[in-house]
């Protein structure tokens, strides 16, 4: 958690105060609080005239992360795909790494069965953000 969400997570909270130090973040920061789940207390924080500033950036996160959930539902109704996710995970690691390679990470925890809201968050913000090491936690 940064500083921002350490401070809206405390009993005192000055409204001004954290405006101010919301407005000194990066966007990649923003982006961090959306990822780690804790966006929420920090708009519920801030003075009512200035929630905009982060519920904006908030629902072009959802919708994005809503489009990557899609996308996934798509290629989880695949009949290829549903073959392979019953076979061995080797077969499946190759199907997946060839017609699939930027979904990777994700798509391994489906068929693992441990792909959870935080994950998609964090793909998002990988996608956007991320380096060289996407597919890595």
């Amino acid at each position: 958690m940064n500083r921002v969400g350490k401070y809206a997570s405390s009993n005192e909270v000055d409204e001004t105060e954290l405006l101010t130090m919301v407005f000194e973040l990066s966007e990649k920061d923003r982006m961090i609080m959306w990822a780690e789940g804790y966006i929420d207390l920090v708009i519920e924080k801030l003075p009512s005239y200035a929630r905009d500033i982060l519920t904006n950036r908030k629902k072009k996160w959802e919708d994005t992360k809503a489009f990557v959930q899609d996308r996934l539902k798509e290629i989880i109704n695949q009949s290829d795909f549903s073959e392979k996710l019953k076979g061995e995970r080797k077969e499946f690691a190759l199907f997946v790494m060839e017609h699939y390679p930027q979904y990777q990470l994700l798509l391994f925890l489906v068929y693992d069965g441990n792909l959870k809201e935080k994950d998609l968050r964090k793909f998002v913000y990988r996608r956007r953000f991320g380096s060289g090491k996407r597919y890595l936690h």
